[in-house]
């Protein structure tokens, strides 16, 4: 069993994984509306990168409900 204290580091984590991918969208965003845009095959690409972050970030998300509801 773990300890809260473990469980707090363990959010923290995931929150920080969260924010990563947070920041991975946004960047892929900004090349998207920059010169990405006009090459589709970039394009494409970029917005594939996005929808796996966007996933990524769900399954964070779901990990870290699951370890909040935990502490006592």
């Amino acid at each position: 069993m773990k300890t809260r204290m473990e469980k707090l580091q363990i959010l923290v984590g995931l929150e920080e994984g969260i924010q990563s991918f947070k920041d991975r969208i946004e960047l892929k965003q900004d090349s998207i509306d920059g010169c990405g845009g006009t090459f589709k095959e970039l394009r494409d690409k970029y917005f594939d990168e996005i929808h796996t972050y966007k996933l990524c970030i769900k399954r964070l998300e779901q990990r870290f409900n699951k370890v909040r509801k935990t502490l006592k």
